[in-house]
């Protein structure tokens, strides 16, 4: 009887993440997309901050997405970093960044995302992003250090 009701109890558990695996799974996809830096709602310490920025987020495989950023500084001068990830939270190379060559990211829940940057292993940024109940605006606030060694404070807003 004990292992009849084991089995029922592990069954429900199971049944019980399908349904949000899959609702996982649908709103990792909300990211999907282009999306622009809202500069006037977003803050950059210290500043200014970029002129533009557009984030491409692509589907790369099952649970894989592919990240391209292309962004112009204050300075008038473009970047453009790229990295392909699973959202288990592993160590991924990035390309094209002063800052890291390294990311991790992972998915806490559906509507918000962790990563950590690192320069040659070391971690040197957080950034937690998290996106609106509508799907249309993400929020990102990264903290850390820069390639200068400074200090760094950042909300930045994207729109789709």
């Amino acid at each position: 009887m004990r292992s009849f009701l084991r089995t029922i109890v592990a069954g429900s558990v199971l049944i019980g993440l399908v349904p949000s695996s899959r609702l996982a799974a649908q709103a990792s996809d909300q990211w999907v997309g282009t999306w622009k830096l809202n500069v006037a709602q977003s803050t950059f310490k210290p500043g200014p901050g970029p002129k533009s920025v557009t984030v491409t987020i692509e589907k790369a495989g099952a649970a894989t997405f592919k990240v391209t950023s292309k962004s112009v500084g204050a300075d008038g001068k473009p970047m453009s970093t790229q990295y392909t990830a699973t959202l288990d939270g592993k160590d991924v190379p990035v390309t094209g960044s002063a800052d890291y060559d390294i990311v991790s990211v992972k998915m806490l829940d559906p509507m918000t995302r962790h990563m950590v940057r690192k320069q040659a292993g070391k971690d040197v940024q957080t950034v937690h992003s998290v996106l609106a109940k509508d799907g249309k605006h993400f929020t990102s606030t990264t903290k850390g250090v820069n390639a200068k060694g400074e200090q760094i404070e950042s909300t930045a807003v994207y729109d789709k």
